[in-house]
């Protein structure tokens, strides 16, 4: 036994490997799950959410000179809307078509709604999920210590989140839910220490990952499960002849401690990839259809798109988003009470090339939303069943020739039918320099803070207010604690 591989499988089992199973748990009767997207990078929402108004500084007016050629022009498309249901076919039938060429599209006009926002044009499927009341959309949202304005900056009256505009120290302090800390401890996972029996099981805890672990799952005493977006895999190096064999070396008695710590950890590993085997293999036929009447979840060639084959968008969010629709379904079955999935779509730190690069991002996860909201219909789980962004920050209101630099506040998303549609927060002056601006760029100095978010989707999820004070202690530097987008 190499002390290498011994740490390796007690990384796989975190501390709780170690520790007496924790009774406590909560007696939920139904099911909840929160589904966070991490758009890894930082994501420029003021080209996915557009203000529309003629307000002087929050208006369109205002977006369109801090933006300059970043800026998208105010030419509303139309949503093809037949029985209720998005019907887009490939080629000019798009209302995002031009001349096949996503950079030209990205910039063509705007999808509109009732909230002086109009959507980027190569979201129709999200922009009919929000004029459908299943979105809400929430403005100008970051991380805060406290309620903070530019004078108060000046005057230095406040604290300020550390290392602003940095990816990683951003991103974690999205991971802790602090704007002070960027511990190990990440707020799903300090919620998990918490509801250590939530789920009553061993092997499908609070928290799952797809693909990798993130921060944001680690506890004091508990760690996430890491499923890959193809599924749970078996162990490479043991092959199934010899599986009865290597189990039966397992069960001997060792009188080294060292090495029955060892045996009960491999053996509970292959318990649980069993188990996980096994569940996987479930039928997860859906009849859904996308906006080009294809099965939703599938792949979409540059045709169908309607754009060119140069210009292809990826499958990544889909596949993952997939994954946790499955494991959700599975999860729903077994009885399983509560769960929080977390996957990560990147290449948002667009400084350069943005017209292209956020383009296909932006077309990839219009899709990819809208396929994972049908599947919850199809599944009759859309209102138990919550999806929300992260992002690093957002970018600046300037630009810096073909792309945008990283700033502060910018504008969110939650999706399901338990939210209340619509606009929640006041849209920022966009004016360079001006009252919202944090520097010269157009760095927006939030008026929502990450500690509200959390806390209005938390308490849906079922956590009652002290929890959610010991969760996220700042939060009560904040007189609203629930913003009121979730239905109670």
């Amino acid at each position: 036994m190499k002390r290498r591989d011994f740490l390796k499988l007690c990384a796989l089992f975190g501390a709780n490997a170690f520790m007496p199973l924790n009774l406590y748990g909560n007696n939920f009767s139904d099911y909840k799950a929160l589904v966070i997207v991490l758009l890894h990078g930082g994501n420029d929402s003021l080209n996915m959410f557009v203000p529309t108004s003629n307000n002087q500084f929050s208006g369109y007016n205002a977006y369109k000179q801090a933006r300059g050629v970043l800026a998208i022009k105010q030419n509303f498309l139309d949503l093809p809307i037949i029985n209720n249901k998005l019907e887009l076919n490939g080629g000019e039938q798009n209302p995002y078509y031009s001349d096949g060429t996503i950079t030209k599209a990205y910039t063509k006009g705007l999808y509109n709604t009732p909230y002086n926002i109009g959507v980027n044009p190569l979201m129709p499927e999200l922009a009919h999920l929000i004029n459908s009341n299943k979105v809400a959309i929430i403005s100008n949202m970051g991380m805060l210590h406290q309620p903070t304005t530019k004078q108060d900056i000046i005057d230095k009256k406040v604290t300020l989140p550390i290392f602003l505009y940095s990816h990683n120290s951003q991103r974690a302090l999205f991971y802790t839910g602090n704007s002070q800390n960027q511990s190990k401890i990440g707020w799903a996972g300090h919620l998990a220490d918490i509801w250590q029996n939530v789920n009553n099981s061993d092997v499908y805890k609070l928290n799952i990952a797809i693909n990798k672990s993130t921060k944001i799952f680690f506890g004091k005493n508990s760690n996430p499960l890491v499923i890959s977006q193809n599924g749970p895999s078996k162990y490479s190096k043991v092959k199934d002849q010899e599986r009865q064999m290597y189990e039966e070396l397992l069960n001997i008695n060792y009188q080294n401690k060292f090495l029955r710590l060892y045996n009960n950890l491999k053996s509970k590993s292959f318990r649980f990839q069993d188990i996980l085997q096994n569940d996987w293999q479930i039928d997860f036929t859906l009849n859904s259809t996308n906006a080009y009447n294809e099965p939703i979840f599938t792949k979409l060639d540059s045709s169908t798109l309607g754009i060119k084959s140069s210009e292809k968008i990826g499958s990544s969010l889909i596949d993952q988003l997939k994954a946790v629709a499955k494991l959700i379904k599975i999860g729903k079955e077994k009885g399983l009470k509560r769960e929080i999935f977390f996957v990560t779509h990147a290449k948002y730190d667009t400084h350069g090339n943005q017209t292209f690069q956020h383009a296909r991002n932006l077309r990839e996860l219009s899709i990819a939303i809208n396929d994972f909201y049908l599947a919850m219909q199809e599944l009759n789980l859309e209102d138990s069943v919550t999806l929300f962004n992260i992002s690093d920050f957002g970018r600046s209101a300037g630009n810096n020739g073909d792309g945008s630099d990283h700033a502060w506040g910018g504008h969110y998303f939650v999706v399901g039918d338990a939210v209340n549609g619509g606009l929640y927060g006041e849209l920022p002056s966009l004016e360079l320099g001006g009252i919202d601006d944090a520097t010269k760029k157009g760095r927006l100095i939030p008026k929502i803070s990450h500690t509200q978010y959390y806390s209005t989707l938390l308490k849906w999820f079922g956590v009652d207010n002290n929890t959610l004070l010991n969760l996220f202690p700042e939060l009560i530097n904040f007189e609203q604690k629930d913003l009121g987008f979730m239905k109670s």
